[in-house]
């Protein structure tokens, strides 16, 4: 089996955002999976703070991660992220051990 890229990309919105930000990253989903090299996408909400998100995603390799990076709809989704977020995202990137 191949070795996935994995990443985890934590998002926090503004307080009155919460439903603005949770639709702009809802939108992301669809283009983001019929990418080549999107093994998993999904998108995720805290429990107990609807202003919380993850996406939880795995990449065949780096360079199709970084196509993601450079894509249409996620260049897009940066414009819009100073008026959605209340901080910078945190994104990082694990590979399996296990």
């Amino acid at each position: 089996m191949a070795q996935l890229l994995s990443v985890v990309a934590e998002l926090h919105a503004k307080t009155g955002k919460e439903e603005d930000l949770r639709r702009a990253l809802l939108a992301l989903i669809e283009p983001t999976r019929r990418e080549e090299g999107c093994v998993q996408y999904d998108l995720h909400v805290h429990t107990n703070d609807a202003g919380r998100f993850v996406f939880y995603e795995n990449w065949v390799s780096k360079e199709h991660l970084d196509r993601h990076l450079a894509s249409e709809h996620l260049t897009r989704f940066r414009g819009l992220a100073e008026e959605l977020l209340s901080e910078a995202p945190r994104v990082e990137t694990y590979s399996r051990i296990d």
